[in-house]
């Protein structure tokens, strides 16, 4: 683990306690996580059966929106760095009697995939992989033929007057947010690697929605 997935890490455990919290106090801004998590579930199109990698699950907040779509028969993988943050996933599967839930602690990066799932769905998370396009590419390439990714994550917004793009990120500072966050562009890799791909923007284009099906029907880079 390089210097700054630790400092990412050591951030992360500290606030696993108070991750919910921190998200709540987004809606005091109008910045309503909950709903774009749901909106980001219902892209993913799942059906009962469906298996499911959710990158970063943290503490497993997309959680409840996944298990109310693909049931007892399906099979939600939570993959998080973060040990605090997964004992908080835990905790919450336990709760509410989730016995299909696996919890797998490593980085994104290196995560291996399985073959043939149904969907991918990452939440707050693409900022902080420096090798990104390879993780996309890895996620496209597991997926089974109706497969889908969505990505749920903030960017700079382009209309957006300086002030008040600093404004919100003091507020998401506590995260272990840096400005070099905003640098990665991941909604270029769903494009480059898979096909049927969308793209949305909500909150004066802070927030976005990349999406993707399998790449099967992708024509070969040149």
């Amino acid at each position: 683990m390089n210097d700054s997935n630790q400092d990412i890490q050591s951030t992360f455990q500290k606030i696993s306690r108070r991750y919910d919290w921190h998200m709540r106090v987004y809606n005091l801004v109008g910045l309503r996580i909950g709903d774009y998590r749901q909106h980001a579930v219902d892209l993913l199109k799942l059906k009962s059966g469906d298996r499911v990698i959710d990158l970063g699950c943290g503490t497993g907040l997309s959680f409840p929106h996944i298990m109310k779509r693909i049931g007892p028969e399906g099979f939600l993988t939570g993959v998080d760095m973060t040990e605090g943050m997964l004992a908080c996933a835990r905790e919450r599967s336990e709760r509410a009697g989730w016995n299909n839930v696996n919890l797998i602690q490593s980085e994104i990066a290196t995560f291996q995939f399985p073959e043939k799932v149904d969907a991918v769905i990452s939440t707050g998370v693409m900022g902080y992989i420096q090798k990104v396009d390879s993780v996309i590419r890895s996620a496209a390439q597991s997926l089974h033929p109706d497969g889908r990714m969505v990505i749920l994550d903030a960017k700079k917004p382009d209309a957006w007057p300086s002030g008040l793009f600093k404004l919100l990120f003091k507020i998401k500072k506590p995260l272990g947010l840096g400005i070099d966050y905003f640098d990665n562009q991941p909604w270029k890799s769903i494009e480059r690697h898979f096909s049927h791909t969308a793209f949305e923007e909500r909150y004066g284009g802070w927030v976005y929605f990349a999406t993707g099906s399998h790449p099967q029907s992708k024509p070969p880079s040149l």
